[in-house]
């Protein structure tokens, strides 16, 4: 006993250091004071000492709750090998971007606990500290997880659903708690994309237009935002107009039926959960979450593809998980296919997170083959003829390559920016083929592309890619930390917790609005009258509490979500549900695909409100038993 109170102390201790571990370096004078041989190793060995930062009575407490967890942790349940295996790599996974995010978000410079010695040393205590933490919160939620598991269901909370008219009540629920929202910010919530999809709707030039060699003259819409999504916002401003209503009552019923999607999803998802997952607790907690988080409603009234993304992605997610436990229906299969295609023809990536989960269902449920390659065909077939025919007949390009080229363009901004004394004359070359060169080290920004990318030269062919492409290797072999270091710049907030200002959507949404109108061509408005900016600004003190409430505002964090599928993911493999496995690995490549994006999370959730969507379905899917004895690996 005494040995396993010592070990917990001696936990506690390194566990103390890495959370109040100041990673700047210490300045020599300081640590050096009072020693009457400055050059000493114990000298050298103080600026450890001098980098631990926090309250003395704090860190007493601090000491004590740790030893007194570490102690707990030590006599809990001892987990099986397999599972202590991916509770550490899981640990070490957040350790990781737990030491990585700080670097980036507090001290902006990753190589700060690089720098000699006692940094490197710091570093590790870090580490070490992080890994013990995570590694114990992890085993005790596993341990609490499979307790529950363990527990008989509670049918009472499923009686609530099983009324006639649940699903309606559900959704007035869920509506009447979004109608501040729609009123506040009638006609509809805007953001950057808006003003780009509403020229195209009218085939107005736009700045993305000219990005792209145009296929025919005079057509200035491009699929860079989804043809199909600037169609649906056309249809709603063009029938509107033509009957003498005004811009904003079209752009209001075209985001109001959006809205209503989202809505008619949401419900049919919490229904799902109350009766084919048989946990009707948190099939009502998914109600009081989609009610009540301040993102949703905002979303879903916001003229954005984003919205239709996130709704269709769910959407699949909810009729994969059902297609897996229905023998005979084909109407489900047929339901799956059409999704799918909806989800490509909205988001360019969501063909990547269709065809992985594809291919892992296929090796989870080999026996349901035909039913993927239905799945799979019909995307192939939609995707070729929506690419290859459909736009190229209407003249439409099909968006920029430098979308998918985010990576890469930010590691050579990055190496031009620190390193542009070892660029050759040769590599130099190649890069202005298809990037303006002297533009770089300007516009090279570490949490997002876009500026980079805008100086892609919308001319270079293949053979110029190519060229540059040796230049980007040949680069890679000379600093191989800077490449590293420009792709965790520019998405750490995947994984290390940052509140997202929500407040910056109102923001956004009058700046863009500005922009939708600057050219005289349009005169959308927000309502400024008492009863519209009273309403606004009881919406703004909600998104305060929401964002500065201790415990509350972790759910106003990109990286919430992503460890909540990561989670999900975890915890189900762990209980050998394939069907529950299935549906957390479309989210987790959905991520995968957002990793190759432009924008780092602490910009803003966009990227990843898919995932915000399904928590609660997969939260839900996780503590659900129901086919763990049919779907047992």
């Amino acid at each position: 006993m005494k040995g396993t109170n010592f070990k917990s102390f001696l936990k506690a201790i390194i566990t103390l250091s890495a959370l109040t571990m100041n990673y700047n370096l210490i300045d020599d004078e300081v640590s050096s004071l009072g020693y009457e041989n400055p050059e000493s190793a114990l000298s050298t060995l103080s600026k450890l000492f001098y980098s631990i930062e926090a309250p003395t009575i704090m860190a007493f407490l601090l000491v004590i709750f740790l030893t007194v967890f570490y102690a707990y942790v030590s006599r809990a349940e001892k987990q099986p090998k397999r599972t202590m295996a991916g509770v550490h790599v899981m640990a070490a996974f957040a350790a990781f971007w737990t030491i990585t995010g700080k670097l980036f978000y507090v001290y902006k410079d990753i190589g700060l606990i690089t720098r000699g010695t006692v940094q490197c040393i710091k570093g590790m205590f870090a580490f070490a500290g992080f890994f013990l933490l995570f590694s114990g919160l992890i085993q005790m939620a596993v341990i609490i997880y499979i307790n529950c598991c363990n527990k008989s269901a509670d049918t009472n909370a499923n009686k609530l659903f099983d009324k006639k008219y649940a699903a309606v009540v559900i959704a007035a629920l869920i509506l009447m708690m979004w109608l501040p929202t729609i009123v506040a910010y009638y006609p509809a919530v805007f953001m950057g994309d808006s003003e780009d999809v509403i020229y195209m709707a009218y085939n107005h030039p736009t700045k993305v237009g000219s990005s792209v060699v145009p296929i025919k003259e005079g057509i200035y819409i491009t699929n860079h935002h989804p043809a199909v999504y600037t169609g649906y916002v056309s249809l709603f401003l063009h029938v509107v107009r033509a009957l003498g209503g005004s811009y904003n009552l079209g752009i209001f019923l075209c985001a109001i039926t959006q809205g209503l999607l989202t809505l008619c999803i949401l419900t049919y998802s919490c229904m799902y959960c109350a009766k084919k997952l048989h946990n009707g607790k948190l099939a009502f907690a998914a109600a009081l979450f989609y009610a009540l988080f301040p993102l949703i409603p905002r979303y879903a009234i916001m003229i954005s593809k984003d919205t239709f993304f996130a709704d269709f992605l769910f959407l699949w997610a909810i009729l994969l998980h059902k297609t897996i436990h229905t023998e005979n229906t084909k109407k489900d299969i047929m339901a799956l296919a059409v999704t799918s295609a909806g989800i490509v023809l909205i988001r360019k990536n969501g063909v990547y997170v269709i065809i992985l989960t594809l291919v892992f269902a296929a090796v989870l449920y080999q026996h349901f083959w035909k039913r993927w390659i239905f799945v799979l065909a019909t995307i192939v077939v939609v995707n070729a003829v929506y690419s290859n025919i459909v736009l190229p007949v209407a003249g439409i390009p099909d968006g920029s390559v430098r979308e998918m080229l985010s990576v890469p363009f930010q590691q050579t901004a990055r190496f031009v920016k620190y390193h542009a004394d070892e660029v050759t004359q040769e590599e130099r070359q190649a890069i202005e083929r298809v990037l303006a060169y002297d533009e770089l080290a300007d516009a090279y920004g570490g949490n997002l592309s876009d500026p980079v990318k805008r100086t892609f030269n919308k001319n270079a062919t293949g053979d110029d890619l190519k060229a540059y492409f040796g230049a980007w290797f040949q680069m890679l072999l000379k600093h191989p930390e800077t490449y590293a270091a420009a792709f965790l710049n520019n998405y750490y907030g995947y994984f290390y917790f940052v509140v997202n200002d929500i407040t910056k959507l109102a923001r956004t949404s009058v700046g863009s609005m500005a922009n939708v109108n600057r050219d005289g061509y349009f005169d959308f408005s927000h309502c400024y009258d008492a009863v519209h900016t009273g309403l606004r600004d009881i919406l703004t003190w909600n998104d305060v509490l929401w964002m500065r409430v201790p415990v509350l505002n972790i759910l106003m964090t990109s990286a919430f979500y992503v460890w909540a599928v990561l989670a999900a993911f975890f915890l189900k493999w762990l209980r050998r549900d394939k069907a529950a496995v299935l549906t957390a690995f479309m989210y987790l490549a959905l991520i995968l695909t957002v990793l190759v994006g432009p924008s780092n999370a602490i910009n803003y959730e966009r990227y990843i409100f898919p995932c915000i969507l399904a928590i609660p379905f997969l939260v839900t899917l996780t503590f659900s038993e129901e086919e763990r004895s049919v779907n047992n690996v």
